[in-house]
């Protein structure tokens, strides 16, 4: 396992320029009413997300970058623009279309972990693949998931008997039970301390490295950015900056 202290002085991999699309964001607006005033969170974003690429959207509150997260997990229907997901046009399908859009390809993990606190680790990954669809569920594709996130001797412990780090690591878990081609991560350090938010980090990177998960995440955090291998930069609802990073 990578230590968690290599985190800072370690420079993500490059993306692969021939690899297919996940995503494709054309032109996204989202526009709220707050009483007779129009908020624009969102202006006229446009963006591509490839096969195994790493992408952190950074920003302060109120840039944007959540909403956008939102809309690229089929969670909100953007005022206009569309974003194509795995080569399927979100605002070109009905709710439940998209609901099963999102069962099949994304997997979301947010800054709360929201696992049910009577279900063992084990438990709760159990039961998002009987939400998911699954027939019997697949006790190996666990057993690899809570490798990789270093949860082995974890399995039948609860919630309240894990960390706050053990927690989101088996949120991360379960956001992949279904293998998705996309797992969006809204601050997912945003509730952890120093040490358990290297982990995460360090363990969402070994996700994208030996898996090729295609990883999309939200922070406010430059250093928790500097995980992925593209930094896309956003303010008052539109991209300011998008780059590459260093390969190894």
């Amino acid at each position: 396992m990578l230590s968690p202290e290599t985190l800072p002085n370690a420079a993500p991999a490059a993306p692969d320029a021939a690899a297919p699309a996940i995503v494709a964001a054309q032109g996204v607006t989202m526009v709220y009413k707050v009483g007779r005033v129009a908020v624009r969170a969102l202006d006229d974003v446009s963006f591509t997300v490839r096969r195994g690429e790493f992408v952190s959207i950074v920003g302060q509150s109120g840039s944007g970058k959540s909403t956008l997260l939102h809309v690229l997990g089929g969670l909100l229907t953007p005022t206009a623009g569309s974003v194509v997901i795995a080569g399927q046009d979100l605002a070109a399908v009905s709710d439940q279309e998209r609901t099963a859009i999102r069962r099949r390809n994304i997997g979301i993990v947010f800054q709360r972990f929201n696992l049910f606190p009577t279900l063992s680790a084990d438990g709760n990954l159990r039961l998002a693949e009987r939400i998911r669809g699954g027939n019997g569920g697949d006790p190996a594709h666990r057993r690899e998931l809570l490798r990789l996130l270093n949860l082995e001797q974890r399995l039948h412990h609860k919630p309240l008997e894990l960390s706050g780090g053990e927690q989101q690591r088996v949120a991360v878990a379960r956001a992949l039970i279904n293998r998705p081609q996309l797992l969006l991560a809204d601050e997912p350090t945003g509730n952890l301390d120093s040490e358990n938010s290297r982990i995460v980090l360090d363990m969402l990177r070994r996700l994208n490295e030996e898996l090729q998960q295609t990883v999309i995440m939200i922070t406010h955090n430059p250093e928790a950015a500097a995980v992925g291998s593209r930094t896309i930069s956003m303010r008052d609802g539109k991209i300011i900056a998008d780059q590459l990073h260093r390969p190894r």
